[in-house]
């Protein structure tokens, strides 16, 4: 705990002058009695945009635990890099890394490139879908056995400001190749407390189509987080 703090707030500070902006998140649940649990997760975005080129990078760290003993450890960092060519198109490229302790797949890496379109891109509403294709390195979570096979990539990502305080956002990804497909949805409600500080209700389902015997192909995680949003978004 005492090393995650002070990294979820070094960045916002060097980025308010410049053309950067994102969030950083922090959520802490125990509780005692007749059983002892405790749930650290952490999240950090880091946005940057100038003209036509717009790079996207996120962290994320997930630990739970039961009576002393760990029950998901879960590790995510993707980074992506967008270039608007003409109105509302764009090109993307994309790299995503994740590592879960628990999960059906143990480690999952991919190398995607493809094209995306601002469906809408009003100030109430934002929506972009994406298709694309590339590579994916996974390792099993029992044998540890590795593959790597080529995969198409879908993703939609819609984003409803309900008001000045509050907010809307689901994210969906697919990523399909001939060892898995690979499914994730993020639904997020967003509620502004006081200034740049907000409360966030995260629900994210995941599903592996291939997984080894006796796991479970769907995971969920339910994440209540308090967080700051720092920066200067472009209109």
């Amino acid at each position: 705990m005492q090393r995650i703090a002070p990294l979820l707030f070094l960045f916002p500070v060097a980025a308010q002058a410049a053309p950067w902006w994102g969030e950083a998140s922090l959520g802490v649940l125990t509780t005692s009695g007749n059983s002892e649990t405790r749930s650290i997760n952490g999240k950090f975005t880091l946005d940057y945009q100038k003209d036509a080129v717009r790079n996207s990078f996120l962290s994320q760290a997930v630990n739970a635990a039961d009576d002393g003993e760990t029950t998901g450890e879960r590790y995510l960092v993707t980074d992506k890099i967008d270039f608007t060519f003409y109105e509302r198109n764009y090109a993307f490229l994309a790299g995503e890394f994740e590592k879960d302790m628990f999960g059906g797949i143990r480690q999952r890496t991919s190398e995607t490139a493809g094209l995306g379109r601002h469906i809408l891109s009003g100030p109430t509403h934002v929506f972009d879908v994406e298709l694309g294709a590339g590579a994916r390195q996974q390792t099993a979570q029992d044998t540890r056995e590795k593959d790597s096979d080529f995969i198409g990539r879908f993703g939609a990502d819609y984003r409803w400001k309900l008001s000045d305080t509050s907010g809307f956002r689901q994210k969906i990804k697919v990523e399909s190749g001939a060892s898995n497909t690979f499914t994730e949805s993020m639904t997020e409600l967003k509620l502004y407390v006081i200034g740049n500080m907000f409360a966030s209700l995260t629900f994210t389902v995941q599903n592996n189509s291939d997984v080894s015997e006796g796991l479970k192909k769907t995971d969920s995680t339910t994440a209540v987080n308090f967080s700051y949003a720092f920066g200067k978004k472009p209109a």
